[in-house]
């Protein structure tokens, strides 16, 4: 599992039923760059699962501020952006 997989687990470890919707993120590789992060995914399938945990995803994400975009992409094929609202800290806090 690689640091932001941990960072999203992490983020909703104390609400189990929101973490066992989170199992098809263990099959993708996350990383970051050029404010983007980019989430790999198996196969189209794959990445249709991943699309509807995509508010989980942007939660964390967003509360640490590490980028503008979520790129969802199966390698050599399908790619999908979505733009992360980044919130002000008080956003956080309602």
């Amino acid at each position: 599992m690689d640091r932001l997989q941990r960072l999203v687990w992490s983020f909703y470890r104390e609400e189990p039923q929101l973490e066992a919707q989170l199992e098809p993120l263990r099959d993708c590789k996350l990383s970051r760059s050029w404010g983007s992060i980019r989430v790999e995914c198996v196969d189209a399938r794959h990445l249709e699962e991943v699309s509807a945990l995509l508010a989980l995803l942007r939660r964390p994400l967003a509360a640490m501020g590490l980028g503008r975009q979520i790129v969802l992409k199966v390698p050599g094929s399908l790619q999908r952006t979505y733009p992360m609202h980044v919130p002000f800290h008080s956003d956080l806090l309602t």
